[in-house]
């Protein structure tokens, strides 16, 4: 089992340098479809669960406000997005939930979000969180490269993105997309 999760680790981080690289020669791949968000968010929801192993002091939440939504986007990039901020939430939630949904569309965007009861950030280290290589705990597995790939992403995809947390009570990482419901 140490070698296999060590080899995850590895495969993490070869598919991250190599998103960086291929953001860099403008090359990372944006294929847009029509997008039934609900599946995709409530599919991320039963494998993030998988994730949290025995841990059955945090609970993993899907908020779905609306009974369908369907966005016109690139389902690859968002799901990487929103599995990058639940996985740094899992690392950093020892107790307490990690929701994670969206907003009714608003003013042509809409918000996705990802809210843990974790450590929290320093006000300080919220402003470099999407650099490359930060990494606020050295302890923590991940190479600091995750946040910055999904800056890129949202960027690319005409959305904004950014973090507002307290420490010592948790984190809430969000990006907005544009409100595409077709080409």
């Amino acid at each position: 089992s140490i070698i296999e999760h060590n080899n995850n680790l590895l495969l993490q981080l070869i598919s991250d340098i190599l998103d960086i690289a291929k953001i860099e020669a403008g090359t990372l791949e944006f294929v847009y479809s029509e997008v039934d968000m609900n599946k995709t968010l409530t599919e991320i929801e039963q494998v993030s669960k998988l994730k949290l192993k025995d841990n059955n002091d945090v609970e993993i939440i899907v908020e779905l406000p609306l009974p369908n939504l369907v966005l016109y986007t690139e389902p690859t990039r968002v799901t990487q997005v929103i599995t990058n901020f639940i996985n740094n939430a899992i690392k950093f939630t020892d107790k307490g939930s990690i929701r994670f949904g969206y907003h009714p569309p608003e003013d042509g965007y809409i918000y996705f979000y990802v809210t843990d009861t974790g450590t929290g950030i320093p006000p300080d280290k919220q402003k470099q969180i999407f650099n490359r290589f930060i990494k606020l705990d050295s302890f923590e597995q991940g190479t600091g490269l995750g946040l910055s790939i999904s800056k890129s992403i949202i960027e690319t995809l005409r959305g904004d993105i950014g973090v507002d947390s307290v420490e010592g009570e948790g984190s809430t990482f969000w990006f907005t997309l544009p409100y595409r419901t077709s080409k």
